[in-house]
C-alpha cells in the first residue's frame, strides 16, 4: 500500500515537473517571438531614419522645376503698362457715363431771375457729365467734371471747371482730376503719362498731342445714354440747339481712341491698345487697327 503511494505521489512528482518544463518553455517562445519582432521593429525604424528622402538628382530636378514655375508667374504677373491704362481710362468712361445716367440735367423752369438760374435753364446740355483730355507738361491728364453756369459770362462755361463742379473719385473722395497736387485732389490717378502713354490717337486718326490740342478730345454723356464728343462753344454765344451737330457731335458709329507708348505710335499688341466706344455706350478695349 504504501509502496502505492509512493508511486503516485512520484507521478504527480513528474506532472508537475513536466507542467514546470512546459510553462518554460512557453515562457522562452514568447520571448523568443517578441524579441524576433522588437528587433525587426529596431532594424525597420534604423533603416527609415537612415534612408535619405532625396536623392541629389531628384532635388536638383525639384529646384530646377520651382525656378521654372517662379519665372513663368513673374512673367505673367508682371504689370504690363499699357493695359493697366485702357483699363483705367475704361473704368473712368464708364463711371463718367453712370453719373450722367443718373443726373438729368433738363432744368425747363428756372427758379429765379439770376444770372445762374437763368443759364442753368436755358443751356441745361452744356452741363452733361464728360470726360476731358488735357496736355500738360508733356503729360497726358483728363478730368470728370459737369460744367456750370456763373454769374459772369467770362466764365461760364469756360471748359475750365473749379472744384465744385469736378466729380468725386469714389475710391479716395476726392476731386476726379490731376490739375492740382493739392491734397483734394486725386493728382495722379488721372495721369495717362504715368502708365508711359505717349500719344494718343483721336477717333479720326489724327494725333493729339501738344501740337494738336484742338479740337478738344471729350467724351461727353447724357441722362438717356447719348454720347457726344465735345461739350460745344466756349461761353453761352448763340449756342442753343443740344443736337447742334457741330458744335455737340453725336456718336452714331463705334468710334475708338487708341493709346501708345510709342511717337509715332507702333500699333503692335504690345506697344498700342484700342478703346473702343459704341453708339450704345458699350465700352471695350481691343488690339490696335
Amino acid at each position: 500500500m504504501r509502496s502505492l503511494f509512493l508511486e503516485e505521489v512520484s507521478d504527480l512528482s513528474d506532472i508537475s515537473l513536466m507542467k514546470k518544463d512546459l510553462e518554460c518553455q512557453c515562457t522562452d517562445i514568447h520571448g523568443m517571438i517578441f524579441y524576433t519582432k522588437l528587433k525587426k521593429l529596431k532594424n525597420l525604424n534604423k533603416r527609415s531614419f537612415l534612408r535619405p528622402s532625396f536623392t541629389l538628382i531628384e532635388l536638383i530636378i525639384v529646384i530646377i522645376i520651382i525656378g521654372i514655375l517662379a519665372y513663368s508667374l513673374t512673367f505673367k504677373f508682371a504689370p504690363n503698362n499699357i493695359q493697366a491704362a485702357a483699363d483705367k481710362l475704361i473704368n473712368d468712361l464708364r463711371y463718367t457715363q453712370s453719373l450722367a445716367l443718373k443726373d438729368d440735367k433738363y432744368y425747363p423752369y428756372p427758379e429765379n431771375n439770376s444770372s445762374i438760374e437763368q443759364n442753368r435753364s436755358k443751356y441745361w446740355f452744356k452741363q452733361w457729365w464728360q470726360l476731358r483730355f488735357k496736355i500738360s507738361h508733356g503729360n497726358y491728364l483728363y478730368s470728370i467734371f459737369s460744367d456750370s453756369p456763373s454769374e459772369t459770362i467770362s466764365s461760364n462755361f469756360n471748359l475750365q471747371p473749379s472744384a465744385r463742379e469736378y466729380a468725386i473719385n469714389p475710391l479716395s473722395a476726392k476731386y476726379a482730376s490731376s490739375v492740382s497736387s493739392s491734397g483734394t485732389y486725386s493728382y495722379g490717378d488721372y495721369n495717362l503719362s504715368k502708365y508711359n502713354i505717349k500719344l494718343i490717337i483721336r477717333p479720326n486718326g489724327n494725333p493729339y498731342d501738344s501740337t494738336h490740342t484742338t479740337p478738344a478730345l471729350v467724351f461727353m454723356f447724357d441722362n438717356y445714354g447719348n454720347i457726344f464728343t465735345d461739350e460745344g462753344t466756349n461761353g453761352d454765344a448763340g449756342d442753343i440747339n443740344p443736337l447742334d451737330k457741330n458744335e455737340r457731335p453725336l456718336v452714331t458709329n463705334t468710334i475708338n481712341i487708341k493709346l501708345c507708348i510709342d511717337n509715332p505710335c507702333n500699333y503692335s499688341k504690345e506697344r498700342c491698345v484700342q478703346i473702343n466706344i459704341t453708339p450704345s455706350g458699350y465700352i471695350f478695349k481691343s488690339n490696335c487697327q
